[in-house]
C-alpha cells in the first residue's frame, strides 16, 4: 500500500461520509449502494478502508456534524465491518454489516417511497456474502458456523418490511431469493414453504409487476423445489420460465441453463415411461437440492 497520510486518510473518510449523506438526501440510491457493496472490493471503498485503519478517530467526525449524525447509527458499524473486512476479519466484518443492516433498515422503514430499494438489494446480499466468509472462517478455527442462518433470520425481518402495501412490495422477490439461496445452502429448503405461500397466496402481490431477474430466479429455485416433490410437471413448467426468461450467455447463468437442461431430458423421459426409475429420482433431487 503506497504512504497514506492523516491528511489524506482524514479526507477520504469526510468524503464517504459526504456522499453517504447527500446520497440519502437526494435520493440517489444508485450512488448509496456503491457505499453498501463491501464485496465489490472497489478501489474508492478499500481506500475508506485503509484510512479508518489509520485514521483512528472517525467516530468524532461523524458526532460532530448534524448531516452525518443523524445516520451515525449505521455509518458506526458501516465503518467497524469496512475496517474489519479490510482486515480479512469476516467474522467481525459480518457482525458489524448486521448491525448498521438493522439500522439501515429503521430508516428505510420510516421513508415513504421504495428511493432506496437498490441500495436495499446490496445490504441484502451483502448479509448472505459476509454471512458465507463469516462461517468459512469459524469453520476453520473449529468452531460452529451459525452466521448464514443469522443472516436467514434477518431478511426475514426485511421480508416482513416489504411484504406490505406500497411500493416497496416489489423489493419482497428479490429477498426472497436471497433466502432461498440460504436455505439451499443450508440444506434447510422446508423453511421456503413460508415465503413461497406469502408470495403465491398473499393477493398483495402481482407476480407480473416483480423485476424479471427476480422472477428468473424465483422460478428456478421453486421449480428446483418442485422436483424434490417429485411434481414434475410444475418443476418443467417453473424451470423452463427460468430458462425461456434468463439471459442464456450470463455467465451466472450458467448453472441455471445446465440444471434445466438436465431437467427437461429426464422430465421427457418420465412423460414416456409415466415414473422414474428410483436412483435418478434421488439423484436428480440431491443435484437441484443441495448443488450450490
Amino acid at each position: 500500500m503506497a504512504y497514506l497520510s492523516m491528511g489524506e486518510a482524514h479526507r477520504r473518510i469526510t468524503e464517504y461520509l459526504n456522499s453517504f449523506s447527500e446520497s440519502v438526501f437526494s435520493q440517489d440510491a444508485a450512488s448509496l449502494k456503491l457505499l453498501l457493496c463491501f464485496s465489490s472490493n472497489s478501489p474508492s471503498l478499500l481506500s475508506v478502508a485503509d484510512s479508518l485503519n489509520l485514521f483512528q478517530d472517525a467516530n468524532r467526525l461523524i458526532k460532530q456534524s448534524d448531516k452525518y449524525s443523524q445516520f451515525g447509527e449505521i455509518i458506526v458499524h458501516l465503518f467497524r465491518s469496512l475496517q474489519n473486512y479490510r482486515l480479512g476479519h469476516s467474522f467481525d466484518a459480518y457482525n458489524a454489516y448486521e448491525k448498521a443492516a438493522n439500522a439501515f433498515i429503521q430508516e428505510f422503514r420510516n421513508w415513504d417511497s421504495a428511493w432506496a430499494l437498490e441500495a436495499l438489494y446490496v445490504v441484502a446480499y451483502e448479509i448472505r456474502i459476509l454471512a458465507e466468509r463469516a462461517d468459512r472462517e469459524l469453520a476453520s478455527s473449529g468452531k460452529p458456523p451459525e452466521k448464514l442462518k443469522g443472516a436467514g433470520s434477518f431478511l426475514m425481518k426485511v421480508f416482513g418490511v416489504l411484504a406490505g402495501k406500497g411500493p416497496k412490495r416489489v423489493g419482497a422477490l428479490y429477498v426472497t431469493c436471497q433466502l432461498f439461496k440460504i436455505y439451499f445452502k443450508l440444506g434447510t429448503v422446508h423453511l421456503c414453504r413460508s415465503v413461497i405461500r406469502s408470495i403465491e397466496a398473499v393477493r398483495i402481490f402481482d407476480f407480473e409487476e416483480f423485476p424479471k431477474r427476480d422472477k428468473v430466479t424465483y422460478m428456478y429455485y421453486t421449480g428446483r423445489l418442485e422436483v424434490f416433490n417429485e411434481n414434475f410437471p410444475a418443476a418443467d413448467h417453473k424451470l423452463s420460465y427460468a430458462l425461456t426468461h434468463c439471459n442464456p450467455h450470463s455467465e451466472a447463468n450458467i448453472r441455471l441453463v445446465q440444471f434445466i437442461c438436465c431437467f427437461h431430458f429426464t422430465f421427457l423421459l418420465w412423460a414416456k415411461n409415466g415414473r422414474f426409475p428410483d436412483n435418478i429420482i434421488r439423484n436428480l433431487q440431491m443435484a437441484f437440492l443441495y448443488d450450490e
